[in-house]
Formats: C-alpha cells, sequence, structure tokens
C-alpha cells in the first residue's frame, strides 16, 4: 500500500526550498516617510513595494534548512502556526520512513494582494511560480504522489508548481513573516501570474 502524506506536506516541502524573510535589523532600506514637511514624527511608514521586498527575502532564509528538517526554534521569520504546521509534517514524514530529495527553484514571485486593514494585522499574498524536482521516498522506492489525486503517481521529471503566500508582520510593516502556504493546481493555475510560465 502507498504510504499518504498528510495534505499540506508536499506543499510546505515545494515550499521549504524557497521560502525565507530575513528580519530587517537596522535596515531601512526601502523605507518610505511621511511626505508632510509639517509632520514631526520621525516614525517611518511602510509601502506595499518596502513589504513586498521584505517578503520575497523569505527565499533565502528557508533555503538554508535542509530537507527532512524543523525550522529551528527560534525562527522570526515565521509565524508560530506556520512553524507548529511545518514541523508537524516533517515530524510525520519521517514518522512514516519517507525522505525527501530534490530541489526547488523559484522561476517567478508575483504580488497578489496587501490588506493594511485585514483582522489581526496587515497582511500580504504573492504567487510563487517554480520548478520542483523534489521526490518522496519510502524504503527505496519513489512513492511521489499527485497533489491533486493522492491515488496517482506524479510524472517524473520536474514539475512547474504555483504556490499562494500569505505574510504578517508583528511590527506594522518593517519585518515580515511566511504565515500560510496553498499549492494551487488544476484549473486554477490558469487564473495565475504564472500560467504563461
Amino acid at each position: 500500500m502507498r504510504p499518504t502524506l498528510t495534505r499540506y506536506t508536499q506543499a510546505l516541502a515545494c515550499a521549504a526550498a524557497l521560502l525565507t524573510l530575513a528580519a530587517c535589523g537596522g535596515d531601512a532600506d526601502g523605507e518610505k516617510t511621511s511626505a508632510s514637511s509639517s509632520s514631526t514624527s520621525s516614525e517611518p511608514t511602510y509601502d506595499d513595494d518596502y513589504a513586498y521586498a521584505q517578503a520575497e527575502k523569505v527565499q533565502t532564509k528557508v533555503r538554508g534548512i535542509k530537507p527532512n528538517e524543523p525550522i529551528p526554534k527560534g525562527a522570526t521569520w515565521a509565524t508560530r502556526s506556520y512553524i507548529k504546521a511545518y514541523n508537524e509534517d516533517i515530524a510525520d514524514q519521517k514518522n512514516a520512513g519517507v525522505v525527501e530529495r530534490g530541489s526547488v527553484t523559484v522561476d517567478e514571485m508575483h504580488p497578489l494582494d496587501s490588506n493594511p486593514d485585514a483582522p489581526g494585522g496587515w497582511d500580504l499574498t504573492m504567487y510563487q511560480c517554480s520548478t520542483s524536482t523534489v521526490r518522496y521516498f519510502k524504503d527505496g522506492e519513489d512513492v511521489t504522489t499527485r497533489p491533486e489525486d493522492p491515488d496517482k503517481p506524479m510524472p517524473s521529471g520536474p514539475q512547474k508548481n504555483v504556490h499562494l503566500l500569505s505574510f504578517k508582520t508583528p511590527d506594522d510593516g518593517r519585518t515580515w513573516q511566511i504565515d500560510k502556504v496553498q499549492l494551487v493546481y488544476g484549473a486554477e493555475v490558469k487564473e495565475t501570474p504564472c500560467a504563461g510560465d
């Protein structure tokens, strides 16, 4: 019987080699200050361009995480809920004796929506277009399945993927954290900017 990975394992594994968000530290590159010359506040405000640029930096952090390894404790570039879901999937994968091999290359990132007034605080969404060679093996056997139909094996060779990424900010736009990753597949891919890739 073909082992079934949890529904998020494949999406998170594909995302693992591509997401990451560096804390801004003292770097205020891209921040915007108030246009009003009468303003006495030196507090910077952050616009969409700055926010999306910071969100794109998420790629470099997770690339530092080895396949089949959890996100380390204390990671500031991901929300607690994302870390919990990711690490639970890694644990499930190990318990099932499944090993991930391969890599993911990010081809393009496309801003989708910025909502400063979202419940719980400002959030961003982006589409990520990528090429994946990630496969899953159990006892040496390739057990990679199609995300839309886990009963069917994934075709061999590199796969084009589309992910919808959601980001949150803990500090009003200065730094950003990956919050959710959703694999987009089927007819919905045609509605994304990745459709032409």
